[in-house]
């Protein structure tokens, strides 16, 4: 018998067993509000390891975060505040993909986020939303595709053609706000029509670029909470890694870079996990860089001195500073979701907030990046921090499930909407809000490892678990 799609793979009972197991401090808000599980997920210290190659790392990221908000038109004490908030309480919700804040995959978890927020009575809020994806996900979802009073609209006016083959992050053409209703054509309906006129005019050169301002104009008007709000995305990581890469002072510059040996241990050791219980949760599906030719991804491998496609595509970069870092300004590379996470989280220090696999692959990845560390002694330093981290990953995306539309909620009240919804979830309990967790349950990579804890080849004595 043929399993539907949408069927469960394994119980929610069993999933919250193996998540008690796997993060026991999760136990104590089984039964606890959502604003006390919010406030716990944003309460974090600044790191006083004394690292060099954290504190540097800081450094670049607190310049970058900078530049940002300046570039998005923040005032000197907001670009001020940003800086602070990361360096001081950092904490960076990686969960949705670069999506308008209006779709729910990105909306409630950005509720979620403002519930943390508003408990510390903090006033800045960094986001980081992965652009490496495709306009189409699956179905009628993915960045160029909206409900809107149970309509589907295609934001950008785009045909299968030009939506299937690229990442939003391509600048391979003028985007704009297209809004056509495809399940009824003709004149807007009153909800298309006030959102076309709240959302920016103009084209941008990437869908990326179009989604990150449009989401900066509907938050001044829908977030009544006094949070200014900064999204990064992979172009913004780009560009920290390239401020990484032309510094001489960078850990990223020396030691994966120049000393391609940690390179290639780290690859290794990812390897390493097809051959245990953790097989599929994290893979070299390329060598820390994607290629990029007008946003389409293809993988590179690193092949002694060189990044090479396999592919038809004949791209080969130099692996060296210099190299790397022309590439990244040209675009002709994109970082990928591991070199992201070390610069932005694993190197400076920052808890990052994910959903259903990151709660698994982060911290594979961290094992696998301390792992590489331990055969080279100049590293003890930065691999005994690693080792104090507290709760450096945590479940912080898609904890409140609803079948809302967020447009639609939000323009039912005629004013405070956003205090009315942080209200109503924040009062219930984390089981209560995260409904049927369809997104661990209907995944083979959850169900499987469901079966490992059962027979007793994953817990939380597992060695790949030691960075957790």
């Amino acid at each position: 018998m043929e399993t539907s799609p949408n069927s469960d793979l394994v119980s929610k009972g069993e999933v919250l067993a193996l998540i008690f197991e796997l993060f026991p401090w999760l136990r104590q808000f089984e039964q606890a509000s959502l604003n006390d599980y919010a406030k716990a997920a944003f309460s974090v210290g600044s790191d006083q390891s004394g690292c060099v190659a954290r504190s540097q790392a800081m450094s670049l990221l607190r310049s970058r975060v900078a530049a940002v908000a300046q570039r998005q038109g923040y005032s000197a004490g907001a670009v001020t505040r940003f800086q602070a908030e990361i360096e001081v309480a950092p904490v960076l919700q990686c969960g949705p993909h670069l999506h308008l804040l209006i779709e729910p995959d990105a909306f409630y978890t950005h509720l979620f986020s403002l519930m943390g927020l508003r408990a510390h009575g903090r006033t800045s809020y960094i986001s980081y939303a992965c652009s490496t994806v495709k306009f189409v996900e699956r179905g009628r979802k993915g960045p160029a595709w909206l409900h809107v009073d149970g309509d589907a609209v295609n934001v950008f006016g785009l045909s299968r053609s030009k939506m299937i083959p690229y990442s939003i992050l391509g600048r391979n053409g003028c985007y704009r706000f297209h809004l056509q209703n495809v399940d009824r054509p003709g004149d807007d309906s009153e909800a298309i029509s006030y959102l076309r006129d709240l959302l920016p005019l103009g084209e941008f050169q990437s869908a990326a670029e179009a989604i990150k301002a449009a989401n900066l104009c509907l938050w001044k008007r829908y977030s009544e909470s006094q949070v200014d709000f900064l999204q990064l995305d992979d172009s913004d990581v780009a560009d920290l890694v390239a401020d990484h890469l032309s510094d001489g002072r960078s850990w990223l510059r020396a030691s994966l870079i120049e000393d391609r040996a940690f390179a290639m241990r780290l690859i290794h050791f990812i390897d390493q996990l097809a051959d245990t219980a953790w097989r599929g949760w994290l893979k070299n599906s390329t060598h820390f860089f994607w290629g990029c030719i007008e946003g389409r991804l293809f993988p590179l491998w690193l092949d002694g001195r060189v990044l090479r496609s396999k592919e038809t595509d004949d791209v080969c970069v130099e692996f060296s500073p210099p190299s790397l870092v022309e590439a990244l300004r040209t675009g002709r590379i994109v970082p990928n979701l591991l070199l992201m996470f070390i610069v932005t989280s694993i190197l400076p220090g920052v808890r990052v907030l994910g959903g259903s696999r990151h709660t698994i692959y982060y911290p594979l990845m961290r094992w696998a990046f301390c792992e590489a560390l331990r055969n080279n002694h100049r590293d003890t330093q930065l691999l005994n921090a690693l080792s104090k981290d507290e709760r450096p990953g945590v479940w912080g995306h898609r904890i409140i499930s609803s079948p809302c539309e967020p447009f639609s909620l939000l323009n039912a009240f005629s004013r405070g909407g956003i205090e009315t919804l942080l209200g109503q979830f924040g009062k219930m309990s984390i089981i209560d809000a995260c409904g049927p967790l369809s997104s661990f349950t209907q995944d083979p990579l959850w169900a499987e490892l469901a079966v490992a804890y059962s027979s007793g080849r994953v817990g939380r004595q597992s060695s790949q678990w030691a960075f957790r």
